[in-house]
């Protein structure tokens, strides 16, 4: 006799879900920031101070196990490190930096020493561990 209503379910309209993702989209792409990394190549060779070439194209420095730094054998100062490899490179481009980091020896001091050869300009820095370094 009595007939039920047919029930129709309503569609949900996705307008406020597309336009809530486009919101999130655009504060997302507003608020990135896209960093530029450098990048220095660091070759590291065996642990042995005596493998390492002995060329006019490498300037070495040397991480003394007392904390004092030398640049080719003579005694520099961490603040002067940069400009003194900087002099020592001049406008050679093909010059390596060899870190020589005798035992005992401080990382931040490694950590300065890589850094102030990517300031001086050099391209490729090299880095061994020895266990004494003879002058």
């Amino acid at each position: 006799m009595f007939e039920e209503p047919v029930r129709r379910r309503g569609m949900a309209s996705l307008t406020p879900l597309i336009d809530v993702v486009f919101l999130l989209l655009i504060f997302f792409m507003l608020t990135t920031s896209f960093m530029q990394t450098q990048s220095l190549s660091v070759v590291t060779p065996a642990p042995s101070a005596d493998e390492l070439p002995t060329d006019a194209r490498v300037v070495e420095i040397w991480l003394m196990g007392d904390g004092t730094l030398r640049l080719d054998g003579k005694p520099v100062e961490r603040t002067a490190l940069t400009a003194s490899l900087r002099e020592a490179i001049g406008e050679r481009k093909d010059m390596t930096v060899t870190i020589l980091a005798e035992k005992g020896s401080r990382t931040q001091a490694l950590v300065a020493a890589v850094e102030a050869a990517r300031q001086s300009g050099a391209k490729a820095v090299g880095t061994a561990r020895v266990e004494k370094i003879r002058p």
